[in-house]
């Protein structure tokens, strides 16, 4: 069984405060120790993030970006749809927040011919 990467990458609302943005990547990187599981136990075996800093210019304005990883689907799965951590996250920062847009991408290393 293969880990799983979780991208997300966020764009701030226009007036958003140095302060709130700070915030949101201290919460994100908190997540790796406040999600846990039903028996207590933490599942997310990294995450890293900070701002967007492409020459490439092709990040559509996005800003800041993180990247965690997952022992499996079903970890991933589990923080996406169960975890309360998470919910409270989304809540506080994407849907009642500071972000204006967002993206969002799971890959497992390798290709799969199956599509």
């Amino acid at each position: 069984m293969s880990s799983v990467t979780h991208i997300v990458a966020f764009k701030f609302k226009p007036n958003t405060t140095p302060e709130d943005k700070l915030g949101l990547y201290k919460a994100m990187m908190k997540l790796r120790d406040v999600c846990k599981k039903e028996d207590g136990k933490p599942y997310i075996l990294s995450v890293k993030g900070g701002r967007e800093q492409s020459k490439e210019k092709y990040h559509r304005g996005l800003q800041v970006v993180f990247v965690a990883e997952f022992a499996s689907e079903e970890d991933l799965d589990y923080y996406v749809l169960h975890d309360k951590a998470h919910h409270a996250f989304v809540h506080r920062w994407a849907l009642e927040g500071v972000v204006e847009e967002g993206l969002v991408l799971d890959f497992k290393e390798g290709w799969d011919d199956e599509e």
